[in-house]
């Protein structure tokens, strides 16, 4: 007897990622938005992991606006956090390489968070 188990299709949000443009705004794939339920989201903490050298993102939501927290923006159907200092502040040469990011949902002190995790150009 055979006992089958499907893994879902990743048709169900689409593509999950995120690309710098070189204007320095992190925008989201519609499927990221989804993904993320980003229309309920106002701002975002962003940070770096003390403990990794990979330089992944965290982006935490939060609700109220302060001085560490990035706004989401909506532009037409997109939504977008503008990250240039923090590009810079990392050396990532945004304006002439490609960034993109793909994003996982992860728990930081009992709150949702997502790490986005910079693709490889080969």
């Amino acid at each position: 007897m055979i006992s089958l188990d499907f893994f879902d299709s990743s048709s169900k949000f689409g593509v999950v990622k995120a690309t710098v443009h070189k204007t320095g705004k992190l925008g989201f794939s519609s499927g990221a938005s989804k993904f993320m339920n980003i229309e309920n989201i106002n701002f975002f903490n962003i940070g770096l992991n003390k403990e990794e050298e990979d330089k992944s993102l965290y982006l935490v939501p939060v609700e109220i606006e302060t001085e560490k927290s990035f706004k989401v923006v909506k532009a037409g159907d997109y939504y977008y956090v503008f990250i240039k200092n923090i590009m810079r502040e990392l050396k990532i040469d945004y304006k002439n390489e490609t960034v993109i990011y793909d994003i996982e949902e992860m728990e930081y002190e009992n709150n949702k968070m997502f790490k986005l995790i910079r693709r490889e150009r080969k």
